[in-house]
């Protein structure tokens, strides 16, 4: 059988945010997807002025299709599930850069595993300009505080997924930010060392879905305050080689196909 790919893009990601948040980005920017946004909006009752956004690092389509209950964590609060198509290369940098510029790669500049300043127009960059308070939670060394660093941004660098949780916590317990974009690799690493379906990459899965879940929780006392738009966003899958162990940035089914998981909390 023919391997199927998905039919949006992963740049329409950014256009999806912006939807909810109902901020215009420039013409630049590939268009969110409609029906999405409007079914998130009416679940928001308006416009978000919260978002937190969970990049788990190399989560595949098909690792949900075989561990559908490793994730049970991320179906408690999240209403949608969105197939996107990530970037070729099939790779952290590229994958970032296109969700978050609404661009191809071609376009943003970042075509293979380089990690440059972004100096292009950014999500970010169009919020900045709206006076939005933002920060960046991320493992040591994540491509996001590569990419999208030099910005009136607060980076927070964590030494692995548990502190990463911890931070956001704290941030979300602070009130201080109307977006928070968060990035650990747990899973990724595992899987690299391991194999996509190994014990130890499995594991990881749910350490990071258990840290969704309790951000989620965080989000939820300020149910009535706020009214928050909330992401798990994987940039690309992972394959298994012959070697026994996890690789991506090619074409397969399995490094492309991925799903995204949007909730509200209002």
């Amino acid at each position: 059988m023919a391997e199927h790919f998905n039919h949006f893009p992963l740049k329409r990601f950014a256009g999806i945010v912006a939807d909810c948040m109902g901020v215009a980005l420039p013409e630049s920017f590939a268009p969110g997807i409609s029906w999405v946004s409007d079914i998130l909006k009416k679940q928001l009752g308006g416009a978000a002025d919260r978002a937190v956004l969970y990049h788990a690092d190399a989560v595949g389509q098909y690792i949900w299709q075989q561990y559908t209950d490793l994730l049970a964590p991320i179906y408690m609060h999240t209403s949608l599930a969105i197939p996107f198509l990530s970037t070729v290369m099939s790779v952290t940098p590229v994958a970032h850069a296109s969700m978050y510029t609404g661009l191809d790669p071609e376009g943003h500049g970042i075509r293979t595993y380089v990690r440059p300043r972004l100096d292009c127009v950014t999500l970010y960059d169009v919020l900045l300009d709206l006076g939005k308070k933002i920060a960046i939670v991320a493992q040591q060394d994540s491509t996001f505080l590569h990419i999208f660093a030099g910005r009136d941004i607060d980076y927070f660098e964590c030494a692995n997924a548990i502190e990463v949780q911890q931070k956001s916590l704290e941030l979300i317990g602070s009130d201080r930010y109307d977006v928070i974009s968060i990035h650990t690799f747990d899973y990724d690493n595992a899987a690299h060392a391991y194999g996509p379906e190994s014990k130890e990459g499995l594991n990881a899965i749910s350490l990071e879905a258990e840290g969704f879940h309790r951000i989620a929780e965080a989000l939820e006392k300020y149910k009535g305050r706020h009214r928050a738009l909330l992401s798990y966003s994987p940039d690309h899958g992972q394959h298994l080689t012959a070697g026994g162990r996890g690789a991506h940035g090619d074409t397969s089914n399995e490094d492309m196909n991925i799903l995204h998981f949007f909730g509200t909390i209002a």
